[in-house]
């Protein structure tokens, strides 16, 4: 496995804030960060719920959910541990119970973080009124 495709909701805040910080982790394996509300989404997940965190690899195997960030995880080089341990079947109630908390609460943690999209900072950018300067 060389390559995971990761289907995340461009239009949360927190998921936008989770995107980055994948980009930015060193890897094992490859990360290609996909928006689901894109045409190429729709292509690597057909039928899929566009609601949850998605992860489909390069050979063809489909996480969602918590074993989606499960995945995440294995494929960073300083988490992959931590992506072994949440597996295991002591700890992997705990991640679904967490996972599903978080998920069902994104947009509200979003808000309380702070945290806005690209569509929501382009729309609050649009409604900002910058004043003329008085030329002389």
């Amino acid at each position: 496995m060389k390559t995971l495709f990761v289907r995340y909701d461009s239009r949360c805040g927190l998921c936008a804030e989770v995107r980055d910080w994948l980009r930015n982790q060193p890897a094992y394996v490859e990360l290609q960060l996909v928006e689901s509300e894109s045409d190429e989404a729709r292509r690597l997940f057909p039928g899929l719920p566009e609601s949850d965190l998605a992860v489909l690899s390069d050979e063809g195997h489909v996480w969602l959910g918590n074993n989606a960030f499960i995945m995440c995880l294995w494929a960073l080089r300083e988490y992959r541990r931590w992506a072994q341990r949440l597996a295991t079947p002591v700890l992997r109630p705990m991640a679904r119970h967490a996972w599903e908390a978080v998920s069902r609460n994104r947009k509200n943690i979003s808000g309380l973080l702070g945290l806005k999209s690209e569509a929501e900072l382009k729309k609050q950018l649009s409604e900002v009124t910058i004043p003329t300067c008085p030329v002389n």
